[in-house]
């Protein structure tokens, strides 16, 4: 029996065959899909050629500029170091030409080397210390002197 609900083929009897196809022509095969380009590195905006670590190399024949050399404060620096000396040694009454030394290099040094403030000014002030220091010194030297020779030069009977 048959499905009413499922068509009937029609009859073909009195139809000839059709002839045969002849096979299609063969297809190229298609070319490989462009494969996407990789995600750029982290930290690097996409448009730009990908560097490594997300820096631009530095190109040849320019090397990195350095911080120029500052100059050293060395009359400032000799200035302090002679105002010490100036000092020590003026209790001795000899150290006169050190604090001299240190005053005239830190009066120098604040001129040419305003930037090494802490070194001249510390140079004068110890300079000037120095020479009072002295003055005092050989003043007490002086009387030191003439006192042991005044004594020595009065006969009391």
């Amino acid at each position: 029996m048959t499905d009413p609900n499922v068509p009937s083929e029609p009859d073909n009897s009195d139809v000839p065959p059709a002839a045969p196809v002849p096979p299609a022509a063969p297809v190229p095969p298609a070319p490989p899909a462009a494969a996407a380009p990789p995600p750029p590195p982290y930290g690097q905006p996409t448009g730009q050629p990908a560097a490594p670590y997300g820096q631009p190399a530095a190109p040849y024949g320019q090397p990195y500029a350095t911080a120029p050399a500052a100059k050293a404060p060395v009359l400032s620096i000799i200035s302090l170091i002679t105002g010490i000396i100036g000092v020590l040694s003026s209790f001795f009454g000899w150290g006169l030409i050190f604090s001299i030394a240190a005053i005239v290099l830190g009066f120098i040094g604040k001129s040419k080397e305003p930037a090494a403030k802490g070194f001249w000014l510390t140079g004068i002030i110890t300079g000037f210390v120095g020479l009072a220091v002295g003055v005092i010194a050989i003043i007490l030297l002086i009387i030191l002197f003439a006192t042991a020779a005044s004594l020595g030069t009065y006969n009391v009977p």
